[in-house]
């Protein structure tokens, strides 16, 4: 008797454990990148087609992979969307992450964001999804089209070159973070070349912006959800990785401080 209550016990203890378990994995934050709109290639040494340029695979310096690490070392489960935004989809995702939608010249046959995009996106974000839009300079990506989702929520990327870097004067693209930011809280200061500017209407709101007040960051709440936009796809490795910059820029930790925040914000929703 006293073993079979035991067992009973243990089965029980197990039970909870995994039920523990589940509840834990549904509650992780999901992350998803766009590999729809970005959808670069290039050609290794046999001729073989592969995939580059802000995805999370990417380790070059041309890849996302570490602000991958930082998400995933805060807990949330990174993934990528390689087929258009549609309702089915954007609901298995907490945030949605859109960088530098391709040109005709970066891509043969570029995937434009469509209005159909537009309406699913911002249906998505009212009803509580966390959308980042990250743009580019003027001559490095689509904005006819780009911009008319992030006009949906008050935002519109102004297609000029912020913050040019002359060879390796990096000072020159040094944005200073003042002191009890909104997003980044410890850090100091951090690398932004080449931005597109922001201009702003209701209800987006200026986050952070370099020292001629041109703005390279916002975010607009609508509905339910919250937009975040950057003038620049800044946290790719190249200037992550401190490889180039000096000790005092601080790229990656201000890439898990936005991780951190964005992952909040859709705990909260």
């Amino acid at each position: 008797m006293i073993k079979r209550k035991m067992s009973f016990l243990l089965l029980v203890a197990l039970s909870l454990t995994v039920l523990s378990c589940k509840g834990q994995e549904s509650e992780k934050v999901r992350v998803g990148l766009d590999y729809h709109f970005n959808n670069e290639y290039k050609k290794e040494k046999n001729g073989k087609p592969y995939r580059f340029h802000y995805t999370w695979e990417d380790k070059k310096d041309s890849g996302f992979s570490m602000w991958d690490s930082a998400f995933t070392s805060l807990g949330a489960e990174t993934l990528s969307l390689a087929s258009a935004p549609r309702k089915q989809k954007l609901s298995n995702i907490d945030i949605y992450i859109i960088v530098d939608p391709d040109t005709e010249k970066e891509t043969e046959k570029p995937n434009f964001v469509g209005q159909k995009d537009i309406q699913v996106i911002t249906d998505w974000v009212k009803a509580g999804g966390i959308l980042v839009l990250m743009a580019n300079d003027s001559s490095n990506a689509e904005f006819e089209n780009f911009n008319k989702l992030a006009a949906q929520f008050g935002i519109k990327f102004n297609r000029d070159k912020k913050n040019p870097v002359i060879g390796k004067q990096f000072e020159m693209g040094k944005i200073m973070i003042p002191a009890d930011h909104l997003i980044f809280k410890e850090v100091n200061k951090i690398y932004i070349k080449e931005f597109s500017s922001l201009e702003l209407t209701s209800p987006a709101k200026a986050v952070l912006s370099n020292k001629d007040n041109d703005v390279a960051m916002a975010y607009a709440e609508v509905g339910k959800g919250l937009v975040f936009a950057v003038g620049d796809p800044w946290l790719y490795n190249e200037y992550s990785n401190q490889s180039r910059l000096s000790a005092d820029y601080e790229n990656y930790k201000a890439g898990k401080a936005l991780a951190e925040w964005l992952i909040n914000k859709a705990k909260s929703k």
